[in-house]
């Protein structure tokens, strides 16, 4: 069927609410459901879980589609579909949960750091661990938690490898050299799965390099680390993470 038959069916439906129409609206546009949901999947086990998902943002595609607004409705539905499978990532893998313990530690560690940080340094970990009589190993872990649970923003600037940690324009999905910009609202999404199946120090360099802006000299400081060791961990990061966009 071309783009002027899909149009012509579009409007028929809306004009008319036919169910009948609407089927096979979606029968028609399941292979970009299909696509989408093959681009997204981790395992295979999860494509078919997907698509029936992705079947639903399309669902709601047809029914919100104004052909008015003279946007081919396969770019209109594509977002929609993306954003299902989002929200389905989300309530079922979720963010890594933070005991309730650690939590509150870590609301004490993040005061006790504003409360002391000069000109954007930050004090250390003994220095945090003496002043809330905790030991170092507890901070550690509370800082570490935390920092895990969160997903980077793809969308965060990326910084230039100098040791000056200066920054550019560039973001973190820019960095990893994605050759295909049609792809790249399917890559964002696909990338943050990606991060939380980092193990746990590299993601946390991640978190520190793209969502903090330190300079790999910093990490390697905070992570009592050599800068070549933290170059190395960072660039086969990296690598994995453009491995799991591109593998589909």
């Amino acid at each position: 069927m071309n783009s002027t038959s899909k149009d012509a069916l579009i409007l028929q439906y809306r004009k008319t609410g036919d169910i009948a129409i609407r089927d096979q609206i979606v029968e028609t546009y399941m292979p970009l459901v299909e696509y989408i949901a093959r681009k997204l999947s981790f395992t295979r086990d999860d494509i078919d879980d997907l698509v029936q998902v992705g079947t639903i943002g399309l669902l709601r595609s047809v029914d919100r589609f104004e052909p008015s607004k003279e946007v081919d409705f396969s770019t209109f539905a594509s977002p929609n579909i993306i954003g299902e499978i989002k929200h389905y990532f989300r309530d079922k893998r979720g963010i890594l949960k933070v005991p309730r313990k650690l939590q509150e530690q870590y609301s004490r560690i993040k005061r006790y750091i504003k409360e002391n940080s000069d000109d954007g340094k930050s004090p250390t970990i003994a220095q945090i661990a003496s002043a809330l009589e905790l030991p170092e190993e507890t901070v550690l872990e509370s800082i570490e938690a935390w920092q895990s649970s969160t997903v980077v923003s793809l969308d965060s600037p990326a910084y230039s490898s100098n040791s000056k940690g200066d920054g550019t324009n560039q973001t973190l999905l820019d960095s990893l050299g994605g050759d295909h910009k049609e792809d790249a609202m399917i890559n964002r999404v696909t990338l943050r799965e990606a991060i939380l199946k980092l193990g746990h120090r590299e993601r946390k360099i991640i978190f520190l390099r793209f969502y903090r802006g330190l300079s790999q000299s910093e990490i390697a400081d905070k992570l009592n680390l050599s800068q070549m060791h933290i170059s190395r961990l960072l660039t086969a990061s990296l690598k994995e993470l453009k491995h799991h966009i591109t593998k589909h």
